[in-house]
């Protein structure tokens, strides 16, 4: 699931490599020719128009009483060789390639939103302090309600036009247009004001409300888009319009549209005309001239594909697999590497989602029932090698997890109290509940494969001793976002991807639970919890935020809206040997995704790799697999008193 609040700074140095590929042949190998594109030359050159004063933002801008930052920390290795392809692995073709609105919510997007668009400021990676972005310098008014921007005059999109104050203006009535069928978007860009386009360089936007973060889902998180494509055009008409057809950005990468394949792939490719190539911020990231993401839906096939080299990283997400099957050759010899990153990528919510507005599971002795049934340590015990944490908050493994939700494990006989309390005293001839004449009887739609199968086979057996009848419906990952949005399902195998800064209101707040396209699933209404967001959103202090949200996390879960599932405090990856990375190997909080944007094709590594490749009686000497670097620094930031 996106991760809206996420900010990250991205780059792109010009070099063109031939990258050659991997074979298991000792033959000669293909080089692919993957150099840089370019849609067209500029309208303009790069610089500010002579008509804008200096004023205005325009060439001479001084930016006095603004602020900016030009000494930070960057996010990719100073070492960085660009070029060459990537080729990663997505479990389904997208339901769009738009950015916003209905259904743009995938790894495909996830990745657009970073390396093909961009927004108007960044972050630094350590500090998280502002930095430039497509702006270069802001200012914020001494009540904190109203926002400045310098747009660089010498930003410019993928077709050549530069950018301009008015793109700014045109992305916001885009997100709050009731047409995009995004609630989300809808609710949180409508507590602005709409922009002010002051000059051609200079956008103002005033706040409707007092909100700490209102700063930072402005000029971090909104990604923007070009006037001349969305300024003049209905939600509804953007919804269908760039259903497939990807709208320009400003960004290293673009998608050309023979480079989309439906249902097979969808490859980015690095832009020769990018803007920003010479900015500090792009420092050793977006190396590789093309990363393609190809569809393989089946996890066995997928995983088989990687061990052929026809994939260059594979996130292993299972703990069988990362247990059980690097024995081949090529992980003995070197060629296939492996690592645990530990680092602090926000942990989501996954398990199972009640739907509460919904017989059995509007009544909350049900909603106990089953997660009574859901045994996870056992999941986790006989499945997963005991390799996972048990979740039991809806922000598990933060900071802001309250410490006093229940702790709730498997336990038959208070299932069975609770389903007789509700009504449910009586079994027919085959061990079932019957109430009123009719079987208690669940379907579980379920996206996953065989190994989610089978943990859903040892609850389904659960189910039954306690007298429920559960059917096991196995369907795709578009279906069951669609499902969930559109709120037609009664319980569902779920899970959401966590965010680096709580956001309570866009999934716990009553007024998401019956608005389509937004993560209230359960469907939970509590005045207090709209009391508590609402007092979250103007207060400034960290640690005040901290309680609100555990105060928020514990009227949730005892709701019962979720049977909590488990998590892994690290990202297990599995790799061909001829890349390179920054020693933290992968951002701070970030997931294996962003390997295509701070790792790069290493032709040292590339060379040894072929070497070993053809030669049985070579190998490459292993690396310790499990990697703590930013375990290390937090513990570091810990003692000094950070």
């Amino acid at each position: 699931m996106r991760n809206k609040a996420f900010l990250s700074a991205l780059a792109l140095i010009i070099i063109s490599v031939l990258f050659i590929s991997c074979g298991k042949s000792t033959k000669p190998k293909k080089q692919i020719d993957t150099k840089p594109v370019s849609v067209k030359q500029f309208d303009t050159p790069p610089g500010a128009d002579p008509s804008v004063s200096a004023e205005q933002g325009g060439e001479g801008f001084k930016g006095e009483g603004w602020e900016t930052k030009t000494d930070y920390n960057t996010l990719g290795d100073p070492k960085a060789i660009k070029g060459g392809p990537f080729n990663m692995r997505i479990p389904d073709f997208p339901n769009t390639l738009r950015i916003y609105g209905k259904d743009a919510n995938s790894y495909v997007n996830n990745l657009m939103e970073n390396m093909v668009y961009e927004s108007l400021l960044s972050t630094d990676p350590v500090t998280e302090d502002w930095i430039p972005g497509l702006a270069t310098h802001w200012k914020i008014s001494e009540d904190k309600k109203q926002f400045w921007f310098r747009i660089n005059p010498n930003a410019r999109w993928a077709d050549g036009k530069p950018v301009v104050a008015e793109d700014v203006v045109a992305t916001w009535k885009l997100l709050v247009d009731p047409g995009i069928l995004e609630a989300y978007s809808n609710i949180l860009y409508g507590t602005y004001e709409q922009p002010v386009a002051e000059s051609k360089y200079i956008v103002s936007v005033k706040t409707k409300e007092l909100n700490w973060r209102q700063f930072l889902y402005f000029a971090g998180s909104m990604r923007i888009l070009p006037a001349h494509h969305v300024g003049n055009i209905k939600g509804s008409e953007y919804l269908e319009k760039y259903q497939f057809e990807v709208i320009p950005g400003t960004g290293p990468y673009i998608i050309l549209k023979d480079d989309i394949s439906k249902g097979q792939y969808v490859t980015m490719r690095r832009r020769s005309d990018y803007w920003a190539e010479k900015e500090r911020f792009n420092t050793g990231i977006n190396n590789f001239d093309a990363v393609k993401l190809d569809v393989i839906t089946d996890e066995s096939l997928a995983f088989e594909k990687f061990k052929k080299g026809d994939l260059d990283i594979y996130a292993v997400n299972r703990a069988q697999w990362w247990a059980e099957r690097f024995d081949f050759d090529d992980y003995k010899r070197g060629l296939v590497m492996r690592y645990r990153v530990f680092n602090e990528n926000p942990n989501g919510v996954q398990g199972l989602v009640f739907n509460m507005r919904k017989p059995p599971f509007n009544d909350i002795r049900i909603r106990k029932a089953v997660t009574y049934l859901w045994d996870r340590e056992k999941f986790n015990e006989k499945l997963f090698f005991s390799s996972y944490v048990m979740e039991y908050s809806n922000y598990p493994g933060s900071v802001y997890e309250n410490p006093s939700n229940p702790r709730i494990g498997f336990n038959l006989d208070s299932a069975r109290m609770l389903l007789e309390e509700a009504g449910y005293k009586d079994k027919n001839s085959d061990g079932y509940l019957v109430k009123d004449g009719r079987v208690f009887e669940l379907d579980l739609p379920f996206d996953g494969g065989p190994g989610q199968e089978r943990y859903l086979t040892i609850f389904q057996e659960d189910m039954k001793k306690a007298g429920i009848k559960l059917n096991l419906k196995q369907i795709d990952g578009s279906t069951r976002f669609q499902l969930g949005n559109e709120r037609n399902f009664t319980m569902m195998v779920t899970a959401w991807t966590g965010l680096r800064i709580p956001n309570p209101e866009s999934s716990l707040k009553s007024n998401t639970a019956d608005a389509p396209n937004t993560t209230n699933w359960p469907g939970i209404k509590d005045p207090r919890i709209d009391e508590l967001c609402d007092k979250y959103n103007v207060t400034y202090d960290k640690k005040e935020r901290i309680k609100i949200i555990r105060e928020i996390d514990a009227i949730a879960c005892s709701y019962f809206g979720y049977g909590f599932g488990w998590y892994g405090p690290y990202q297990r990856i599995a790799f061909q040997n001829k890349f390179s990375y920054p020693e933290w190997i992968l951002p701070r909080t970030t997931d294996w995704l962003f390997a295509a944007v701070v790792w790069y094709y290493d032709p040292e590594k590339a060379a040894e790799y072929d070497a070993v490749r053809s030669d049985p009686n070579k190998k490459i000497e292993p690396k310790e697999v499990d990697q703590k670097y930013w375990i290390k620094v937090k513990e570091q930031e810990e003692a000094s008193g950070k």
